[in-house]
Formats: C-alpha cells, structure tokens, sequence
C-alpha cells in the first residue's frame, strides 16, 4: 500500500531531475540531486547488516537521503536529531534496535557504544537506479519515532506501511486540493510526526519542501530570509504549531504581500487561540485556515477543519470537525463507556492508522492500546467532546488536572482566564512537584502586553473575577517570550528554569 506514494517520489527523481525538491540554509537540491544521494546510500546499505538503521543529523540533504533510501530498500529507520544528548540517542538506538547508524553534520560520530555510524557526506554518489523501491510488506515497520514518556525515557512509536498508507491515501489528496501548486514548508524536527507529514506526501507530490532550521523557533526573521531567499522555491503550505505561528505573526512581513503563494496553513499539535486564527485571516485573506489534530499513536492525524471567519470570533476551543474515515472516535467515560454527544470525557481513537504498541514492548504505557469492533484502539488522554454536527471539541489534557491543597485544579481554565485578562498577551499554568511527585504549588508564567504592562495585584484582581480562590495561583512570573522545542511546541521544562521568569 506503500509502493504508489514511495514510487511517486522515485519517478520525480527520474522524470523531472531538475525540479526543486530541498531547500535547506545551504541551498535548494533538485530531486535530481537528491536521487544521486539517495543511490550513494542504497549502495551503502547493501554492504550493511540487515536490521534497523538509526540516521542522525539535523535537516541535511543526505539526511533526507538516508530516510528515502531505507524507506526503498524495506530498512526500517528512526532518526534522532543531533541536539539530542549522545545518552538520549544511544537510548533511543537500543530501544528501536538499530544494528548501524548513518550520520550527517557536525557530530556524526555519536557515542554510542557497539553500534558504528557510517558518515553521510563521505558517500559516493551515482545516477539514481531506474528500478522500482523493493516490494514490503504492510505490516513491516516503516519508521519509529520517539516522544517523551512521563518517566522521562523515551518510548517508541513504530508506524507501519500499513499505518502510513492509509494516512497517506486521504492526506495526500487533501494537500493537493488544499494548495494546487508551491512548496510546503516544514518548521519540525525530522524526528517528530509532524516532520514526517511534511516530508513524504509534499515528495510524492513532487513538490518542494522548505526545511527550517529549527534553531530559528525563536528567530522567525531568520526563517523568513529562509523562505524568501529561492525565487524558484515559492512557499504555498505550511503545517506547524500554534506556538510556532504566534512567534512568526511577530514579524510585520509575514504576510501576504512579501509571500503572495502562501495559501494554505495547517495548524495543530497545540491547543489553537481563536486570536491566533483571526491574526492568520488578516494577514493572509487568500489562505485556508485549517485546524488539525491527531496523536503520534495514529500516525500524525485524524481530523482536519477548515476554519471560516466566524470562528475566529467567540470564545472556547475550536471545531475540529468529524473524525476522518476510515478512522474512528468514541468519547469514553472515566469507567470505558461512551457518553452521549456534548458530554466530556476521554477521546479514543480507532482504526488502521493506529500503532499496536509501544516500544520497548513491556512500556507501561502500552496500558492505552486495546481493541474494539475488531478495529485497535488508542485512548489518547485527551478531553474532548462531539458537538451537535458529530465533530470533535478538546479542552484539553486529562493529565492537566491536578490535585493542590486538597482541591483538583484544571491549569487550563486558569490559563484560559489569565489570557482573556486586556493586559495580556501569553500565559502558561504549570504546576511544580517534589521529589514524591506531590504537587507543591502552581505557577502562572505571563507574558504581559508591551503598551500595558500589568502588575501582579492587577492579574490577581482579574483572576479572582473568572476563578474561585481556591484555582487562583499566588505565583505569578512575568515573561518576555516563551521558550519553544525544536517542534515548536512550548518549552515547559526551559520554562521552569528560565532565569527571567521573575516573580511578579
């Protein structure tokens, strides 16, 4: 099920070896280009072991490389981004059971003992092979991605062909119809999910895809030279987290007259502002809005809406629309049965997009994979409800609600109620623990308004008009930016330890 998509992408190669494929920092590689890298590993592997490969780097051109030539040889891959620790790497090597390592950049020798790393960029490279990718089966492992369990080791997400295929038969086609000409733009890591939606359908289109360095998050100057500096590269989709796009909204030429292709905006990973959205429409009136969402498990996405102007006003979280087939959804409550249509309760997600499991295989976390109507499940932790159209609504985390000083505590309505608060413009709840995992305190991180800086009496005094005294956090630290991940999401970990996050 694969073999069209992966086939796509070789017959780009071959047919039209002068179109853009890549532009990084470095420059813009034709799938030409591309192709002559892709063999210099196919030729590698050949002389490799038969097993997993782990491929290290960053957004290199022979990273790229490395993940289409395992992808058309059968080689399972997972790739970990060099601003990983050598320790998190090497984890994440024993757990996906990688037999080599091919890396590019800086810190190609990774420490990790007993697995060798075979250098990218030392490869020979030679005319793409007019032979079709290898056959494989669905059930074999495409690729495995990596996310932080609440233990704090990594746990492992192997996505099948299968798992992959049947994303990629209706997310293809919508990419197509949603920007009929243009390159996409991708901000992620490589390593996240949202790296890997970028990557394979924009190829198989036989289009372009801008590769951000993700160590201009919080740069968005830099990533719009990016955008802006090949002529032939034109943006004309972008898919990233809202906490990504804020940042980018505060350039002035993000906008529709410096990138006039730029007519499609997927956003999702986070929960989605409706300012964010009415910010979007303004500075680019030509574009569709669509909001995303859709857990790693079920590999990248299920839902996708298409945001219209009046959803951008009002309050409460935004419409995600029907679940997309063939994938399923139930609202389950607390004791695995599914309430009626408007109540709340924890979202699970059904159907051949799907992960079985975990890796490593005895993962605690394995506990939320199950079976239903003969189709595998996943109960993601979200809450979400089904409006009166049968569409989804989340409101957030179930992990979100804590318990402090005897009462349970939901950091996102106090999030919610500091955001609407005139004088800012940002806030973040974050609870704090000690050693036993108790919770030992909240703090409300904002990011006041530059033209009306608040005062902490002023939050505390707009926080007791939304809030009972008991949710109303005492610590409050003021901001100027929040930190992001190299997948654009908030940095909650940085955020803690940020040295300016200063009581107010």
């Amino acid at each position: 099920m694969l073999q069209p998509m992966l086939a796509a992408i070789h017959a780009s190669m071959l047919s039209t070896p002068s179109a853009p494929a890549l532009l990084t920092t470095a420059g813009v590689v034709s799938f030409g280009e591309l192709g002559g890298h892709v063999q210099g590993v196919i030729d590698a592997l050949s002389r490799l072991p038969p097993g997993n490969i782990l491929v290290t780097g960053h957004k290199e051109p022979e990273v790229v490389a490395a993940m289409l030539a395992c992808a058309f040889t059968g080689r399972t891959f997972v790739f970990a981004d060099r601003a990983n620790p050598p320790s998190r790497i090497a984890r994440i090597a024993t757990v996906a059971g990688a037999v080599h390592g091919l890396g590019a950049g800086d810190r190609v020798q990774c420490e990790i003992p007993g697995l060798p790393v075979l250098d990218l960029t030392r490869l020979t490279e030679r005319a793409l092979q007019e032979e079709c990718p290898r056959a494989v089966a669905d059930e074999a492992v495409f690729y495995i991605i990596f996310t932080s369990g609440s233990t704090g080791e990594p746990k492992g997400v192997p996505i099948t062909r299968r798992n992959f295929a049947v994303f990629h038969g209706w997310y293809g086609p919508m990419l197509a119809d949603a920007c009929p000409a243009g390159a996409h733009v991708n901000h992620a890591s490589l390593a996240f999910d949202m790296g890997m939606l970028d990557l394979w359908p924009t190829l198989a289109l036989g289009r372009a895809v801008v590769l951000l360095d993700h160590r201009n998050n919080v740069m968005p100057r830099n990533n719009i030279r990016q955008l802006l500096s090949a002529g032939e590269v034109v943006p004309g989709s972008w898919f990233s987290t809202p906490t990504l796009l804020q940042l980018m909204c505060t350039e002035r030429d993000f906008r529709e007259e410096c990138l006039p292709g730029l007519r499609c905006f997927f956003v999702g990973g986070e929960m989605v502002r409706r300012a964010l959205v009415c910010t979007l429409m303004k500075r680019f009136p030509q574009a569709r809005i669509l909001h995303a969402y859709g857990p790693s498990e079920v590999t990248c996405m299920t839902h996708v809406y298409r945001l219209v102007p009046e959803d951008a006003e009002g309050d409460g979280p935004l419409p995600l629309g029907r679940v997309i087939a063939p994938s399923g959804m139930r609202i389950l409550d607390g004791n695995g049965r599914e309430v009626a249509v408007g109540e709340w309760g924890e979202v699970e997600l059904s159907g051949p997009q799907v992960v079985h499991h975990y890796l490593p295989r005895d993962h605690p976390g394995n506990a939320a994979f199950g079976r239903h109507l003969g189709q595998p499940t996943y109960r993601t932790g979200d809450i979400g409800k089904l409006d009166a159209q049968g569409g989804l609504v989340l409101s957030g985390r179930a992990d979100r609600q804590v318990k402090w000083n005897g009462n349970r505590i939901e950091l996102d309505e106090i999030e919610l109620a500091a955001r609407a608060l005139p004088a800012v413009e940002g806030a973040v709840c974050l609870p704090q623990y000690d050693a036993a995992g108790r919770v030992t305190g909240i703090v409300l991180f904002v990011r006041p308004c530059p033209r009306l800086p608040p005062s902490r009496i002023d939050i505390l005094e707009g926080l007791s008009r939304a809030l009972p005294g008991t949710m109303t956090p005492r610590d409050i630290r003021f901001i100027d930016h929040l930190p992001v991940t190299v997948n654009g999401k908030l940095d909650t970990r940085a955020l803690l330890d940020e040295p300016r996050a200063v009581p107010g």
